[in-house]
C-alpha cells in the first residue's frame, strides 16, 4: 500500500467515525432531551474513536 493510499484510508475512516457519531447523536437526541448536547458529544466520541483506529493505541 502506497503511502497515499494509506492517508486516504486513514482520513475515510475518521471521517466515517465522525459521521457515524454524529447520525447516533442525532438519533438519541430526543431521548436525552437535548439534543445539541446529544449530537456534540457523540460527535467527539465519534473524533476519538477515529483516531483510535487510524493510529492505535500508540500516541
Amino acid at each position: 500500500m502506497s503511502k497515499k493510499s494509506k492517508k486516504q484510508a486513514q482520513r475515510g475512516t475518521l471521517a466515517l467515525c465522525i459521521t457515524a457519531g454524529l447520525i447516533i447523536g442525532a438519533g438519541l437526541g430526543p431521548f436525552v432531551d437535548n439534543m445539541l448536547l446529544s449530537i456534540m458529544i457523540f460527535g467527539l466520541l465519534g473524533i476519538a474513536a477515529g483516531i483510535v483506529f487510524t493510529r492505535g493505541t500508540r500516541f
